[in-house]
């Protein structure tokens, strides 16, 4: 095979204007109909001479010497043999543009270019040759191994034979066999390295047909499935963090150089993103080779935004894109899916048809749609048309919408195929609370609610003259960068919150401090005591319980000021509780000259909250073989509140007699507590038989996590 470029100086004329001179590949604001032309000669050693069309937009005809070989859609690569309609001097091209008026090509949501916007050229090729080549994979033995099988399709049938190749990334072969034309032949490949993001390792396939012809790309061993709510890369969970990306680059349109793309992709790898969602149409091919070499998965789709699909025209053309996209892309290993549509109003069989074109030409790859229709219509739909995974553009002003989506559409992946934009291009506090909660979501990973995914609209600021607020002078600035590529405001609040997604959040942000050293033996609670948790969910006197319903309503009070055995040298300190009048008996047997009570604290009146300073709340009672002895629980002196916040502020709780034991916290903005340790000495060794905590005010339910001689 040998290639003969076709780029460079054309003539082109816009509608029945002058002829200019224009370079091709190029891409303008559209004009609706030109005509673009230039001269040719082939080369006189020929055997089949193709015209082949990287793609251009929106819509083609091509005529050669007077003769119209056919028409193309946008994008896609298109062939034309004209052996038989070339002569060896001069030939005359002409391709009859139009970007304006018409059903399938150009639409709203960002500003379109007409043009030939990719590369023209000769190809020579000969009697037979290789028109297709399908690699393709199954993972094994733990990711370890792999059954390789290559189909290859010939133009012509004959019995041929074909050799394939398979080299690692330093050259060497690693497998090599011969097929013959029309058979595959699967073969097992062991010690495989996968393509992953953290890990992009290509290998290179050569496909040779006799003497006759040549095919070699790269592939990459790599599997993504879907797990309930989860991707699996390789078979290990994978959030899809990405951003969604337009093919232009400041003013190129869509033309852009191999520099220009490559500079794109690494920023965004630089930012901790593992994926581009390729919007809204199919890229460059230049896109996909960099993005295989970088380690960053792409979705591909086929040009839609608010198209109505019930429109022949609309979903003819688009499928027809579809398909080629496929046909050319599937080999690439940095493709993870493809997605049927963006934002329709499609028909049923639409999706059934654009999911099965999809299917038909790679098996190998999920499929689904990127979607902003109700979560209901979602659930329907993407079920009966044989979707892999759902997705949702839950645009809002709050994360509630999204939550609701999780919520609903629970029985496969969700991946937010889109969010943020106007909402969260000018405010870091709504994207680091959406991003912090797109990570809850993936880590619960719950019937209840899940996540898999999420792509940022936008990357980088694009045209678009059809919005109003927020664009300035026609340009919509809810990119992470600017056209040129300046940081907007945001943009390193979203480097910084995406790099945290995946690592597991705190089970728990219970923080214990012991701040007394302890030791002794533990009195046996012999009476009945109300549970902490009932105490908290049963008070009802309002003046009773003033500070604690401030916090259990305002503050959402759930884990309660219960110690964990652990923290405390392995003493079992359990809160009994001593309120409304009631009595709690710690019964033992010693010789001591003093008892140590751990808590001394209450949950509604306490100092300094409320309560007046020296007012009476229990009475301790120890009682010995030859008498007893009492004690006063006064707040203040004795007895404090066991909250160290209250309302906005921090406080702290100190009392006269009574010292601090410990402090702990479940969440800093809500559970802070304190306990004391109060010691009742008795002057002298006596030996002890029990020790009875009476209420004295009915206010003071006061809190005793364990009595020790």
């Amino acid at each position: 095979m040998e290639i003969q470029s076709l780029n460079g100086l054309w003539k082109r004329r816009v509608g029945y204007g002058e002829e200019k001179d224009q370079t091709v590949p190029y891409s303008t604001l559209p004009v609706g109909r030109s005509v673009c032309s230039r001269k040719f000669s082939v080369s006189k050693n020929r055997k089949r001479v193709f015209l082949k069309f990287d793609g251009i937009t929106y819509h083609a005809t091509v005529v050669l010497n007077g003769i119209t070989l056919g028409e193309m859609l946008p994008y896609c690569e298109y062939e034309f043999e004209i052996t038989s309609l070339v002569d060896d001097c001069e030939n005359e091209l002409t391709v009859e543009l139009e970007d304006l008026n018409l059903s399938f090509g150009p639409t709203q949501g960002w500003e379109n270019y007409g043009g030939i916007i990719r590369d023209v050229s000769l190809v020579y090729r000969n009697e037979n040759y290789i028109s297709d080549v399908f690699f393709k994979s199954t993972l094994c033995g733990d990711y370890k191994d792999a059954t390789v099988s290559v189909d290859v399709q010939l133009d012509r049938e004959a019995v041929a034979n074909i050799e394939i190749e398979l080299f690692d990334a330093d050259g060497n072969s690693v497998l090599s066999y011969s097929q013959k034309n029309g058979e595959t032949k699967p073969q097992k490949l062991s010690d495989i390295k996968l393509w992953s993001p953290d890990t992009p390792y290509l290998y290179k396939l050569c496909v040779k047909l006799d003497e006759v012809d040549y095919y070699s790309c790269n592939v990459g061993f790599k599997e993504l499935t879907c797990d309930r709510h989860r991707f699996l890369l390789n078979g290990k969970p994978l959030f899809l963090k990405g951003v969604c990306k337009h093919e232009m680059i400041d003013d190129s349109g869509h033309v852009v150089s191999y520099e220009q793309i490559e500079n794109d992709l690494k920023m965004i790898k630089s930012m901790g993103c593992n994926f581009v969602r390729l919007v809204h149409y199919p890229h460059c091919k230049a896109t996909l080779d960099i993005a295989d070499r970088l380690g960053i998965m792409v979705s591909e789709e086929p040009g839609l935004w608010w198209s109505e699909t019930s429109d022949e025209n609309v979903s003819k053309g688009s499928l027809e894109v579809l398909k080629r996209s496929v046909l050319r892309d599937r080999n690439r290993p940095s493709v993870a899916f493809w997605l049927c549509f963006n934002e329709c109003r499609f028909t049923e069989q639409f999706l059934i048809d654009s999911a099965a074109v999809c299917r038909k030409y790679d098996p190998t790859r999920l499929v689904s749609g990127a979607n902003c229709m109700s979560d209901e219509d979602t659930l329907l739909y993407f079920n009966k048309c044989g979707f892999d995974f759902y997705t949702m553009h839950p645009y809002s002003a709050t994360f509630d919408r999204a939550e609701k989506s999780a919520k609903i559409l629970n029985d496969k992946p969700l991946l937010f195929t889109e969010w943020g934009g106007y909402y969260v291009f000018d405010n870091p506090a709504y994207m680091r609370e959406s991003i912090r909660k797109m990570k809850a979501l993936y880590h619960a990973n719950s019937d209840s609610g899940a996540l898999a995914g999420a792509f940022l609209w936008c990357f980088a600021d694009v045209y678009d003259f059809n919005r109003g607020h927020p664009c300035i002078d026609g340009l919509l600035p809810e990119g992470l960068v600017t056209k040129d590529r300046q940081k907007h405001i945001c943009y390193d609040i979203f480097c910084e919150e995406i790099a945290k997604i995946e690592t597991p959040p705190q089970t728990s942000l219970y923080k214990f401090k012991l701040l007394k050293d302890f030791s002794g033996t533990p009195l046996t609670l012999v009476s009945q005591s109300e549970s902490l948790e009932n105490l908290f969910d049963n008070m009802e006197n309002e003046e009773r319980a003033l500070p604690f319903r401030s916090r259990m309503r305002a503050r959402k009070i759930k884990n309660l000021p219960i110690l964990r055995q652990e923290e405390v040298k392995g003493i079992s300190l359990v809160p009994a509780v001593l309120g409304n009048g009631k009595q709690l008996v710690y019964k033992g047997c010693g010789e001591c000259d003093k008892v140590t009570l751990i808590g001394a604290v209450s949950v509604n009146k306490g100092y300094p909250i409320s309560g007046a300073l020296d007012e009476e709340a229990a009475l301790v009672t120890v009682k010995f073989d030859d008498g007893e002895q009492s004690f006063v629980m006064r707040n203040g002196r004795e007895l404090t509140t066991v909250f160290s916040t209250i309302g906005s502020s921090r406080i702290n709780p100190c009392a006269d007699i009574a010292q601090r034991f410990a402090e702990l916290s479940y969440d800093l903005n809500f559970e802070q507590y304190v306990i004391n340790s109060l010691e009742l000495d008795f002057g002298c060794t006596r030996k002890i038989k029990s020790v009875e905590i009476t209420s004295l005010d009915k206010n003071y339910d006061i809190l005793v996590y364990g009595v020790f001689i």
